[in-house]
C-alpha cells in the first residue's frame, strides 16, 4: 500500500476517532489507519496535493480541492514545525517521533489555525497524550 500524506494529515492521523465528512472519506481513512498501525515502518510520502486521505474527500472534484487555499496554510505551518517537505519518505513511527519533538501546543495552536477540527479538542487532546507517553508506550 503507497501512503502519501499532506503535512497538516500527520497530527490529524494522531487524533482520527471515526469521523469525518462523508461515510466513504472515514472508511478510507480508517483503512490508511489501520495499516501505519499495523505496520509503523510503513513508509508514506509527504506530498503538497492531493494525498491518500484527501483521496475519499467530498471536498475533492477534478477541478481540486474546494478548500485548497485553505488547507496549504495549513501545510506550510505543519511542514515548517515538523521539518518535512514535498518528497519527504518517512516512516509512521518517525512521523509520531517527530509530531512529540516538535510539535508543541503553541505550535499546535499556530499550525492548527482555522482548522474546523481544532474547536473539538481532538487532535489537542491526542496531541498531549502523544506528548506525554514514554517512546515505549503503544499509540496510533
Amino acid at each position: 500500500m503507497k501512503i502519501t500524506f499532506r503535512p497538516h494529515h500527520f497530527l490529524c492521523t494522531i487524533g482520527f476517532q471515526g469521523i469525518g465528512y462523508s461515510p466513504r472519506f472515514v472508511e478510507n481513512y480508517k483503512q490508511i489507519v489501520e495499516a501505519i498501525q499495523k505496520d509503523e515502518e510503513l513508509l508514506i510520502q509527504v506530498v503538497v496535493r492531493e494525498d491518500s486521505i484527501c483521496s475519499a474527500c467530498p471536498h475533492q472534484s477534478i477541478e481540486g480541492c474546494a478548500v485548497e487555499e485553505k488547507i496549504q496554510g495549513l501545510d506550510t505551518r505543519h511542514a515548517k514545525i515538523l521539518r518535512i517537505k514535498q518528497g519527504d519518505v518517512v516512516s509512521w513511527a518517525e512521523a509520531k517521533q517527530r509530531l512529540k519533538e516538535y510539535m508543541t501546543l503553541e505550535g499546535f495552536h499556530q499550525a492548527c489555525s482555522g482548522c474546523e477540527w481544532k474547536a473539538l479538542g481532538i487532535c489537542e487532546a491526542a496531541l498531549k497524550t502523544l506528548r506525554a507517553m514514554s517512546s515505549e508506550g503503544p499509540y496510533i
